[in-house]
């Protein structure tokens, strides 16, 4: 017996054993990757050093404008001071150039890229050969002249332009190829030149559509979309605010009106947008319209004569489901009263039949004679009527007849 429970306490502690080793959890590896307190790699530390900032200055190196805004006219040559500071520890070697400025499509204000020669007001900046490729160290700052000379057939208006401060280096892209990167600040350049300006905003290519509800039920709405594009037709910057709303007949306004704000517009400059309006009964006819105001750009001279522009799309919204009540409504009304008319004709037809058959039946039925007509009390018969003749005549015979002569 004793044997016995032995063996039964040496299988449960076997047991035991395997359980605990099965529950009870491996020691964790060491992580690979480094932990947050280790130094950083040597392409973190570069990216720390590649810090630095472009804007413009005077030729002591005193900051406060954000641009370079300048009135120019045909001809003119001006002389101004760009400073570059590098935030880093380690120097760093920058090109400077100057290039042609434009407007995304998202309305962001970007220049050329660096392959990409320049053709309008870039042309305009020359930076002086010995400072175009410049070397600043780790926190100092370096100020560099140059000259902005506006050709004489410069055409009036607002040019746009940018300063650029770039670093290459390599460095490894998501593929883990080693490729040279282009990292590049500027600072803005506006000029006007002098002579007649035009301001000018067109709203071009609106488009409204109507996004309708499931036709069976009666109380859905649908969507409005107004696609269009705003144009600077003129030849100076101008931003703009207004909102894109949505009409019905009668000019009821439907839904709630979207508000926009059109961003910085070099001229020649198009932006597209698409606003989308709910909530809109379908009520046959819906015009969709914009209204957009222009502004002066920032940092630029006050513009007069700019008045509010409008264009306006329509588009066809029918609500089925009362049109095609009323299309059974309307049948059914026609069927009555051609219905109607029809059994009045048959009852005229009928009438007229009756009247033609009873007047046939009139006219073929035996006509009564002089000789079968009732005798007249009243009236002599013709047999007596001779003798009253004769009797009246005789009367007058008596009458006319001359008395003889008496002896």
């Amino acid at each position: 017996m004793s044997a016995i429970r032995s063996s039964r306490i040496a299988r449960l502690g076997v047991v035991g054993l395997l359980l605990y080793a099965l529950t009870t959890p491996a020691p964790a590896l060491a992580d690979p990757s480094p932990d947050n307190n280790s130094a950083p790699s040597p392409a973190a530390r570069a990216e720390q050093d590649f810090r630095w900032s472009v804007a413009p200055s005077n030729e002591n190196g005193e900051l406060g404008r954000s641009y370079f805004v300048h009135d120019v006219k045909p001809g003119q040559t001006i002389e101004d001071w760009v400073a570059i500071t590098n935030y880093g520890e380690e120097p760093m070697t920058f090109s400077v150039y100057g290039t042609d400025a434009f407007n995304t499509p998202d309305g962001s204000f970007a220049l050329l890229p660096a392959d990409e020669e320049p053709a309008l007001a870039g042309t305009w900046i020359e930076i002086p050969r010995e400072d175009q490729t410049v070397e600043v160290k780790g926190g100092e700052t370096r100020v560099i002249p140059f000259t902005i000379t506006v050709p004489d057939n410069a055409e009036p208006g607002d040019h746009a332009a940018g300063v650029i401060a770039s670093v290459s280096h390599d460095a490894l892209n998501a593929q883990g190829q080693l490729v040279r990167v282009d990292r590049r600040i500027a600072a803005r350049v506006y000029l006007r030149v002098d002579g007649p300006v035009r301001p000018s905003l067109h709203i071009d290519a609106i488009r409204t559509d109507y996004q309708a509800p499931p036709w069976w039920n009666p109380f859905a709405t649908g969507e409005v979309t107004i696609t269009y594009q705003v144009r600077n037709a003129g030849n100076l910057r101008l931003t703009a605010s207004g909102e894109a709303g949505a009409a019905g007949p009668f000019g009821v306004g439907l839904g709630d009106p979207v508000h926009k704000d059109v961003p910085e517009m070099l001229p020649g400059t198009v932006y597209e947008y698409t606003h989308t309006i709910p909530d809109i009964y379908p009520l046959f006819w819906i015009n969709g319209e914009v209204t957009l105001t222009p502004q002066a750009a920032p940092q630029s001279a006050q513009t007069p004569d700019l008045h509010p522009v409008t264009r306006g799309d329509s588009v066809i919204a029918i609500p089925w489901l009362p049109v095609l009540a009323a299309i059974l409504l309307t049948a059914v009304l026609i069927w009555r009263r051609r219905h109607a008319k029809r059994r009045f004709q048959a009852a005229v037809a009928a009438a007229v039949a009756e009247a033609r058959k009873q007047d046939a039946a009139h006219q073929g039925a035996p006509q009564t004679t002089a000789a079968e007509a009732p005798a007249d009390p009243t009236t002599d018969s013709p047999e007596q009527q001779p003798d009253s003749a004769a009797h009246q005549g005789g009367s007058a015979n008596e009458q006319t007849e001359p008395e003889e002569p008496r002896s």
